[in-house]
């Protein structure tokens, strides 16, 4: 199973590298590369959306980002064969993505994306979480045999993101207020969202189709609120009749924070999430941090 999951990484990793080689051939040094990393350990927890990653690159003055990652879900640690009633079941979504930003106006950015995926024993949830338990030492789940179906799965989004200035100072310091509204569709995940929240701190960076690889320091916090409308999630209802599922909640409410440095080529996001119930019965809410470090090369 682990030379499995080495061939597989290393195919997608040349498949990424063969798509973007010719855009970096033509520009100049600059390109962003990023890595997000997932997981529910930030809280000690093991369950629900339990852990993610994602590899993600945009060419130098480019609105394109492209990137290749993989979302694990599971439930409670009891590591049961069968998931408890009333806790998630277990599923994966490993997939390639590409996202394109258009800047509206000044202080409105456009950023539409399409997702093509796998679901079940094609996207190596099972290998890449008892990959992760080994090298933390923490024992294998057992109930993988009951996960979400396979599935070849597309999901296509469109988000809006408002960013409105309420001060700056002769300091750089500066407080937004921000809005997001993002819907997305497919086989997979179909939903609608909207979010509002505020980001204070110095040198506030203003809202761009094509990352600056030249900006100035940056240190910010964010806090958000999210209303999420739900009309399909199929790592909730399952893809076939014999899945194992759970009734979603149509309405789910999800606050985060965060914080946010920048200093010359080198990026850092950490952010906090805390969904409420997502699913009829949920006996265990979760939460879970995501960390993301990027480069300009």
């Amino acid at each position: 199973m682990v030379r499995r999951l080495i061939y597989v990484v290393a195919g997608l990793c040349l498949t990424l590298f063969t798509v973007v080689s010719p855009v970096v051939a033509e520009t100049s040094p600059s390109s962003l590369w990023s890595l997000g990393v997932a997981n529910d350990s930030f809280f000690d927890q093991d369950r629900g959306y339990t852990s993610g990653w994602d590899i993600a690159y945009t060419p130098a003055s480019s609105p394109l980002t492209l990137r290749i990652g993989q979302d694990i879900y599971t439930p409670d640690r009891e590591n049961s064969e069968m998931p408890p009633p009333g806790q998630h079941p277990y599923g994966a979504w490993l997939y390639a993505r590409g996202d394109y930003r258009y800047l509206l106006c000044p202080v409105v950015l456009a950023t539409t994306s399409f997702s093509f995926g796998t679901t079940g024993e094609r996207a190596l949830g099972e290998e890449f979480q008892d990959l992760a338990h080994q090298v933390l030492g923490f024992n294998d789940y057992e109930g993988w045999d009951s996960q979400v179906s396979e599935r070849w799965g597309w999901i296509v989004g469109l988000e809006l993101t408002w960013q409105q200035p309420l001060l700056r100072t002769a300091s750089g310091f500066g407080l937004d207020l921000v809005t997001v509204m993002e819907g997305q569709g497919g086989n997979i995940l179909v939903d609608l969202s909207a979010a509002a929240g505020v980001r204070f701190g110095y040198q506030l960076p203003e809202l761009t189709a094509t990352p600056e690889p030249n900006a100035p320091k940056t240190v910010y916090f964010t806090a958000y609120g999210e209303r999420k409308i739900v009309d399909k999630n199929v790592f909730l209802e399952g893809v076939s009749g014999s899945d194992y599922r759970v009734t979603p909640e149509r309405g789910v409410n999800t606050l985060s924070c965060g914080i946010h440095w920048r200093e010359g080529v080198y990026q850092l996001d950490l952010d906090f999430y805390f969904p409420e119930q997502e699913f009829k019965d949920q006996e265990l809410t979760y939460r879970y941090g995501l960390l993301r470090l990027s480069y300009w090369y």
